[in-house]
C-alpha cells in the first residue's frame, strides 16, 4: 500500500498547522499548572483546613462562654393541710417559671498542655504547607520532563521528515533510471519500502506527540484536546557539582524537612501527655436569673438573680497507668520518627548518587552523539553524490541512511536524558523552579 501521497500532503500542510498553535513555553506551562492542577488544588484545600485549625481557641487558650435560658408552664391540682388547720385546696393551678443563665469557663492552667496543642497546631499547619510544596513540586517535574520529552519528539519528527524528503529524491531517482534503462524495478520497490517504513516511523511519532499532549494539558487542568505547541530545544547545565547538590539536599529536601516535622509533632505529643500529670486549674464565672410565679403553694411570685464566681482545681492522681503507657508509646513514636529521618536521608543520599551518576553518564554521551551525528551527517552527503552517480547500491545508502536516523536519535535521546538527570537532582535539593 502507497502511502506516500497522504504524506506529502501531511507534510504541506503540517507547519501550517504548527503556526497556527499558540506557543507554551515550559515556564508559561508551570504557570498553569501552579493554577490549574487537581491534585494542587485539593492539597490546597488541605492546607486551608490546617489553617483554620491554627488558633488559640482550638489550643484551649480561650474561654468557653454559654447562654441559656428556658421557659415553662404547668397545671396542677394542689391540696395542702397545714398544721394551724388551714387547708388550701386548689383544682387547676398554674404556674410558670422563667429561668436564663450565662456561664464562663476558662482553664487557667493544665500543666503547659495549650502551649504544646497550640505548637501542634502550628506544626500541623506547616507540615501541610510542606506537602502542598511537595506535591507542587511532583508536578511541576512531571510537566517538565513530558514538556522536554515532547520537544525531543518534536525534533525526532523533524530528522524523520528530513528523511522522507531524501526517500522522496531516491524514489524518483531510481525511477527516471528505470524510465531510461540504466535502473532495475528491483532497486525502484526497495526505494518505496524503504519511504513507506520512515513514512510509518513518522505517523508512530505523531501520535506520540498527540499522546504527550494530552497528558501535559491534563497536568496543566485544561482540555485534554487544546492545541499547542512547544519550544524547539531546550538549554541543559554541564556544571553541577556533587558535593554542591548534597548539601543543599540535606538543607533543603522538601520530604526530608516534612519527615522532620513528623519528629517535631511526636515530641511535642510527648510533652502534652507529660502536662496531664500536672494540676489543672480553672476560673468559673456566672450569671443566673429566675422568675417564678404560682396559682398555689406558699409564694404567689419569685424573682432571684446575681453573679456566680469560683476557681476549681483537678489532679489525676491515678487512672490505671494509662498516663504511664502512652508516654511510653509516645518515646517509641518518637525513635520511629528518628529511624525515618535516618533511612529517608540514606535513601536520598542513594538517589542522588544514582541521579548524579546518569547526569555526567549523559553529559559524556552527549557530547560523542554530537561528534557522531557529524560525521554521520558527513557519510550521507557524501554516500547522497556516490549514489546520484551510481557508484553506491540503494542498500549501501539505505546504510548510511539509517546511521544518521540513529546517530541524530540518539543525539535527541543523550540530551533528553541530560535534562531529566539535572532537573531530578533539581527536585532533590529543592530548587526546582516552581516561581
Amino acid at each position: 500500500m502507497k502511502i506516500a501521497p497522504f504524506i506529502s500532503l501531511f507534510l504541506f500542510l503540517f507547519p501550517i498547522l504548527i503556526t497556527a498553535q499558540p506557543l507554551l513555553s515550559e515556564a508559561e506551562a508551570v504557570r498553569i499548572g501552579l493554577e490549574n492542577n487537581y491534585d494542587i488544588r485539593l492539597v490546597k484545600k488541605d492546607l486551608a483546613i490546617a489553617e483554620n485549625n491554627n488558633s488559640l481557641g482550638n489550643a484551649g487558650f480561650l474561654p468557653d462562654v454559654s447562654l441559656s435560658a428556658g421557659q415553662s408552664y404547668s397545671v396542677n391540682d394542689s391540696k395542702q393541710e397545714f398544721l394551724t388547720g388551714q387547708l388550701n385546696d386548689r383544682k387547676g393551678a398554674r404556674s410558670d417559671v422563667f429561668a436564663a443563665a450565662a456561664q464562663l469557663n476558662w482553664t487557667l492552667f493544665d500543666g503547659m498542655q495549650m502551649f504544646r496543642r497550640y505548637e501542634i497546631l502550628n506544626t500541623l499547619q506547616q507540615q501541610s504547607e510542606l506537602e502542598l510544596l511537595l506535591t507542587v513540586e511532583r508536578n511541576v517535574f512531571d510537566i517538565l520532563s513530558n514538556y522536554y520529552s515532547l520537544v525531543q519528539i518534536n525534533e525526532q519528527v523533524k530528522v524523520v521528515k528530513r528523511t522522507l524528503e531524501i526517500d522522496n529524491e531516491r524514489v524518483l531517482l531510481t525511477g527516471q533510471m528505470l524510465d531510461i534503462g540504466a535502473g532495475s524495478r528491483l532497486e525502484l520497490l526497495q526505494a518505496e519500502v524503504d519511504r513507506n517504513t520512515d513514512s510509518a516511523m513518522l505517523l508512530n511519532l505523531n501520535d506520540r506527540v498527540a499522546q504527550l499532549k494530552t497528558v501535559i494539558n491534563n497536568l496543566l487542568g485544561r482540555d485534554p484536546g487544546e492545541a499547542f505547541k512547544v519550544a524547539d530545544s531546550f538549554a541543559v547545565k554541564s556544571n553541577l557539582a556533587k558535593e554542591v547538590l548534597m548539601h543543599k539536599m540535606l538543607e533543603n529536601n522538601t520530604a526530608l524537612r516534612l519527615s522532620a516535622q513528623d519528629e517535631k509533632l511526636a515530641q511535642l505529643s510527648l510533652k502534652e501527655i507529660r502536662g496531664r500529670q500536672s494540676p489543672e486549674l480553672d476560673f468559673n464565672l456566672g450569671y443566673n436569673f429566675n422568675d417564678q410565679s404560682s396559682e398555689a403553694g406558699f409564694l404567689k411570685t419569685s424573682r432571684t438573680n446575681g453573679l456566680t464566681y469560683g476557681v476549681s482545681a483537678r489532679m489525676n492522681l491515678f487512672n490505671g497507668f494509662n498516663t504511664r503507657r502512652e508516654k511510653q508509646n509516645a518515646k517509641i513514636l518518637v525513635e520511629s520518627s528518628q529511624l525515618r529521618i535516618e533511612s529517608l536521608e540514606n535513601g536520598m543520599k542513594t538517589e542522588l548518587y544514582q541521579q548524579y551518576e546518569a547526569y555526567t553518564n549523559s553529559l559524556q554521551l552527549l557530547r560523542m552523539e554530537s561528534q557522531n551525528v557529524l560525521a554521520a551527517r558527513e557519510n550521507l552527503s557524501i554516500a547522497a553524490e556516490r549514489y546520484q552517480l551510481g557508484d553506491m547500491s540503494g542498500i549501501e545508502f539505505r546504510e548510511s541512511q539509517r546511521n544518521f536516523v540513529a546517530a541524530e536519535s540518539r543525539l535527541l535521546l543523550a540530551r533528553f536524558q541530560v535534562k531529566i538527570s539535572e532537573i531530578s537532582l533539581m527536585q532533590l535539593t529543592g530548587d526546582l523552579a516552581i516561581d
